[in-house]
């Protein structure tokens, strides 16, 4: 039995150019027009999970948010927010044929996925690392490394609406939850993170600097010490160290490493190995 889940989404998850994504045999995702004024037309996506679940808007909330993470992994902005709710079918061509709960749509749009745009490139870079994640992603979810990948999406996500000290203490969050385990816990992330994302020893240094100064900025934000002034320099430094989590978290899943103690040895060997 396949079924059917209708979301309410917001963001470029869906630009004009994607109709039908199939993103894996159990996840399709699909692009409705909508007719109500109050919403902006693109607004509506359907995501099919191809499972037999007793629960299938879980099953298919638990697919639609992996892929929104590796979205997010992979393009370094949030995809959307979703909501939704489903029922059952019985075939494949039924796919959105049937309204769940929200206002009408006029059509659903099917396209190839000849997609060679911009626009496009990003989401399927995202269907890339899905296919390539998918048969671990219970486990990751339940890992501390599915953990540093939701809080990389809150702070990309906040990044997005300007939501800057968000952005910083969501990031420090994601870092720790890689690296930090023990007394004292700055230096050991900054030693291991350095490490695990370069080899040269100039830019592990540079980068050690950078997570100190990240550091005082957080301690600013979190103890409400003062005020920050988010000019374009401070800004710039906080993208910096998003690009250090961003590729932290994406060689551990491409190591296979998900669980605390796996990233806290493979940090400390290769700071062991430092040149």
């Amino acid at each position: 039995m396949l079924t059917q889940v209708e979301f309410l989404i917001e963001g470029n998850l869906l630009p004009p150019t994607i109709g039908r994504l199939k993103v894996s045999e159990k996840l399709i995702i699909e692009k409705a027009m909508s007719k109500n004024e109050f919403i902006r037309a693109g607004d509506f996506a359907f995501a099919y999970v191809g499972e037999d679940e007793s629960d299938f808007f879980g099953a298919a909330v638990s697919y639609m948010d992996f892929f929104l993470l590796m979205y997010a992994l992979t393009s370094g902005t949030p995809a959307t927010h979703f909501v939704g709710s489903g029922i059952e079918i019985s075939k494949l061509g039924e796919l959105g044929k049937e309204r769940v709960s929200f206002s009408g749509y006029e059509k659903v749009t099917v396209l190839h996925e000849d997609m060679q745009s911009e626009l496009s490139k990003p989401i399927l870079l995202a269907k890339d690392r899905f296919l390539q994640l998918e048969a671990d992603r219970k486990r990751i979810m339940n890992e501390y490394i599915g953990l540093a990948l939701r809080y990389y999406y809150y702070a990309v996500q906040a990044n997005s609406r300007g939501r800057f000290a968000e952005v910083v203490v969501d990031l420090a969050i994601a870092a720790e939850v890689l690296f930090s385990k023990e007394k004292p816990f700055t230096s050991n992330l900054k030693r291991r993170l350095s490490s695990f994302i370069v080899d040269d020893k100039t830019e592990r240094e540079e980068i050690k600097k950078r997570i100190d100064d990240f550091y005082v900025l957080r301690g600013l934000i979190v103890h409400g010490i003062k005020k920050i002034s988010w000019k374009k320099d401070t800004l710039d430094d906080v993208r910096i160290v998003s690009g250090y989590v961003r590729k932290a978290i994406d060689k551990a899943l491409s190591l296979k490493l998900y669980t605390k103690d796996e990233l806290v040895r493979k940090g400390d060997t290769e700071a062991a190995h430092s040149p």
